[in-house]
């Protein structure tokens, strides 16, 4: 995150998805375009793609990469916290 991420004038978004049952995540490729990378959690529906719709940039390859990482964290915990609750063993908190 930038400073300017902390700044109060800046206008902001918050999504929180709680994730159940339905769910679908699909990365649509093409041969002359930029891929959209779409989410779907119950009603609820969001894609990723680079801002002008034509051009990866430095940027978004940076954001892509970032997320990769945010995601592979999640998971790994996600197995953590699995494999102490099929052990019996309560998951120790903050672990990763």
């Amino acid at each position: 995150m930038t400073s300017h991420d902390t700044d109060p004038a800046r206008s902001f978004t918050t999504l929180s998805l709680h994730v159940g049952a339905d769910w679908a995540t699909v990365c649509h490729l093409y041969p002359h375009r930029p891929p959209i990378l779409s989410v779907t959690v119950g009603p609820t529906s969001f894609t990723l793609a680079p801002a002008d719709g034509d051009t990866v940039t430095a940027d978004h390859l940076q954001f892509a990469r970032t997320l990769l990482d945010a995601v592979n964290t999640y998971l790994v915990d996600c197995e953590r916290i699995t494999r102490a609750t099929q052990n019996d063993e309560p998951p120790a908190e903050n672990a990763a």
